[in-house]
């Protein structure tokens, strides 16, 4: 004898349900898409006439204008680049550059000079020690200050500061990032 019983006696999916979930699914996808390809294709005609306008100001303002003469246009340029330097060299900020310095110098490191260059970055630093040891702990500090990197000794000498005491000149070169 056989027996074959059937547990399942009812659908539980309705497949016509499904299918019009997903066709809505689908048809909202769609709509989605058409407004994507309008916004992109709008602000893309929006970039190519604000590229457009910088262009026609780029030019009115490379251009001489009308009723001034050669020699006061260039001096009105010499005067806008004499002006640009000054601003260029006021981009150090040495209050915080020297509260910075005096936060990583230890006792017995005496500073001598600070010098930046604008082109490279650097800040050149030169001073007086007791001992290559407070050097190197100078410049350990100096790493360790997560303010100045690059740090490199360039130059190191033995200087006499008396009959019987001794010292050690230096210079070290870093980059100080401002705050």
């Amino acid at each position: 004898m056989r027996f074959t019983i059937n547990l399942v006696t009812r659908t539980y999916l309705d497949p016509k349900l499904v299918n019009r979930i997903s066709f809505l699914i689908i048809a909202l996808m769609l709509c989605m898409l058409a407004w994507n390809v309008y916004r992109v294709s709008w602000n893309f005609g929006e970039l190519q006439h604000l590229k457009a306008d910088i262009a026609s100001y780029r030019q009115r303002l490379d251009s001489r204008p009308k009723g001034v003469s050669e020699k006061e246009y260039t001096n009105l340029l010499a005067d806008i680049k004499f002006y640009n330097e000054i601003v260029g060299r006021k981009s150090v900020s040495w209050l915080v550059l020297l509260d910075q310095m005096e936060s990583a110098t230890p006792e017995g490191i005496a500073l001598s000079l600070l010098a930046p260059d604008r082109k490279t970055g650097l800040l050149r630093i030169e001073g007086h020690a007791r001992s290559f040891a407070s050097v190197k702990s100078y410049m350990e500090k100096l790493e360790d200050s997560k303010v100045f990197t690059s740090i490199l000794l360039l130059s190191h000498s033995n200087v006499a500061a008396g009959e019987k005491s001794r010292g050690v000149q230096f210079t070290i070169s870093c980059k100080a990032a401002q705050k």
